[in-house]
Formats: structure tokens, C-alpha cells, sequence
């Protein structure tokens, strides 16, 4: 996890398949009124097991074309500031042009710094976004995104999410941390929306006292943890349990879905 987007987590590769769509072709269809925007990254991927369906993920940026950050087919720190974040839905038969299955997620990011930290959050803001991350040291961060996760999220009997992958870095003059999450998407009454975000995987690398001889100990851990879709619901939804990956302790942490936030809490 080192800030750059996998070579193909979102699809970035299907402009090179012989297709007759460019992604701008994408961009005036889930956000027309922003074509004229810098479009970092524009992927489209099959939604495995959903016939003729396509999930599209593009970021914008402020940065400007001659940016020594300028960096294709990506949305991470190194675009500085990242402007706009889209995850839509799009039915495609390889014909004409895709349609919308549902009105997409548009999240409008805060100016953020070249390490993705984001400053005067307030209220519900950061609960709400499927894109905002704390790192090591507290702080808000946009996360950098890293690639679809297409396990089978079924909620209920109508209705399928799909997980986007996001993680954020922390750097120690010893050593370094890293963190992952995960925002699961699914189509609530006709809209793309993050229906739960939580932590996935934790990792550190921390440097201990220097020895005599200038080497240094480093301690090293690791936690990743798993969601499980359980049979019992909750107004309409399979509640999600969260468990430690290898620990002796199973109970781990549930959520339910809420009617009123249309989202797991």
C-alpha cells in the first residue's frame, strides 16, 4: 500500500480493449455538467455476475497539466489536491452508449495537502464521506484508492454492494504505518451511495533504540480483519459482522442497518 493505485483496481485497462468509448464519453454521462474538469482517473469495470453492468470510478484533480505530481490513471496523494470522487453504476451491452442504473456518488473533497490531510471537518462530515480516513497520528486524511472488492455483498434478496479498497500511509522517521478501509456501495431508492465504511487492515513498522553497533530493533505487527454477511436483518438488511482475521476472540463488532440513514451503523 504506497499511495498508488493498482495497475488495474479500477478498471483503467478497459480504454485499451478495443472499445470505441473514451472515458469522456463516461464523464458526460455520471457528471455532464463537470466534463470540462482534469480527470485523473476514469476506470470502468464489469460488476461480476451482473449481466451488462459496469461499475465506474473517476477522480478529479486541481492539480495543473504541468505538475511535477501529475500521475494517469490514478487517485492518490500525488494528485494534489484531489477535487471530486464519482463511483456510478452503468448498464452496457457493448453497443451505443452506456445509461445510468442509478443517480451516481458525487463527493466533493476539501482541499487537501500533498499527504491527503484535510483540515475543519465538522459534524457528520467525515461519517458521511466514503472517502475520508483517519491515519496514525488522528488526523483526516482522503484516502488513497487502491481497487474494487467484488465479493459477494448480498444485503438482502434485491440488493448487492460492492467494496472500493482505500488506505492511507503514516511515515515515522523509524518506520512507517499503514492502515486500510473499506466503503461498501450499494443502490439505495435509485442512488449510489456508501452504505458502510470501516478499518480492514492495520500494519506497523516501528524502529526501536539504536544498539552499539548502529542496527536498531524494529517491532512489527499486523491485524486484518474480515466481514461476514449474517443471516439475521435488520429493517430489511443482513446485519455485517466484523471479526479480527486469527484471534481467539470471535465476537468481534456488528452493524445493523438504519432506516433512517439508509447506512450500517
Amino acid at each position: 500500500m504506497n499511495g498508488d493505485a493498482l495497475p488495474d483496481g479500477f478498471g483503467s485497462g478497459f480504454w485499451s480493449t478495443g472499445t470505441t468509448l473514451k472515458p469522456s464519453d463516461i464523464i458526460k454521462i455520471i457528471a455532464p455538467q463537470d466534463i470540462n474538469d482534469r480527470w485523473s482517473l476514469v476506470g470502468m469495470k464489469a460488476w461480476p455476475g451482473q449481466k451488462d453492468r459496469y461499475i465506474v470510478v473517476a477522480c478529479s484533480t486541481k492539480a495543473t497539466p504541468d505538475s511535477n505530481n501529475d500521475q494517469a490513471n490514478s487517485c492518490s496523494y500525488t494528485e494534489n489536491p484531489r477535487n471530486k470522487i464519482i463511483v456510478a453504476v452503468l448498464d452496457y451491452d457493448g453497443s451505443g452508449l452506456p445509461t445510468l442504473a442509478a443517480k451516481p456518488d458525487i463527493e466533493k473533497m476539501m482541499t487537501s495537502d500533498i499527504m491527503g490531510r484535510v483540515e475543519n471537518i465538522k459534524g457528520d462530515t467525515f461519517a458521511k464521506s466514503a472517502f475520508y480516513l483517519k491515519n496514525d497520528q488522528d488526523q483526516v486524511v482522503v484516502g488513497d484508492l487502491q481497487r474494487l472488492d467484488f465479493a459477494h455483498y448480498q444485503l438482502n434478496s434485491q440488493i448487492l454492494a460492492f467494496g472500493i479498497r482505500l488506505g492511507v500511509n503514516t511515515g515515522y522517521s523509524g518506520g512507517y504505518v499503514s492502515d486500510q478501509v473499506m466503503t461498501l456501495f450499494a443502490i439505495i431508492e435509485g442512488k449510489v451511495c456508501p452504505v458502510l465504511k470501516v478499518n480492514t487492515y492495520h500494519f506497523e513498522n516501528i524502529a526501536g533504540e539504536w544498539h552499539e553497533d548502529g542496527t536498531r530493533d524494529h517491532d512489527i505487527s499486523e491485524k486484518e480483519y474480515v466481514l461476514s454477511i449474517l443471516p439475521h436483518q435488520t429493517n430489511g438488511f443482513s446485519d455485517i459482522k466484523r471479526t479480527q482475521k486469527g484471534a481467539r476472540n470471535k465476537k468481534g463488532k456488528i452493524y445493523r442497518w438504519d432506516s433512517q440513514k439508509l447506512s450500517y451503523q
